[in-house]
């Protein structure tokens, strides 16, 4: 999945794109980033990250991502 295509699954289901941000280690929400060789997601909250996952590629860090918030967030 690329960022592209991980915006438009958001937009489909009714998710504010604004709620991820991407290589942000200060904004508060859902967070993707590259650490070293993985690519991680995370939530940070009152200046804690939670549920920092790891993944080997920018694509399933993004398809998982997706998978969450649509589960959090998406149109019921």
């Amino acid at each position: 999945m690329t960022r592209e295509q991980f915006f438009e699954t958001l937009e489909v289901n009714g998710i504010d794109k604004n709620i991820v941000s991407f290589d942000d280690s200060i904004k508060e929400g859902h967070g993707i980033r590259q650490n070293y060789h993985r690519w991680e997601t995370f939530i940070r909250e009152r200046g804690q990250e939670y549920n920092v996952i790891g993944y080997p590629s920018e694509s399933d860090a993004l398809i998982a991502l997706s998978e969450q918030l649509i589960g959090i967030y998406g149109k019921k």
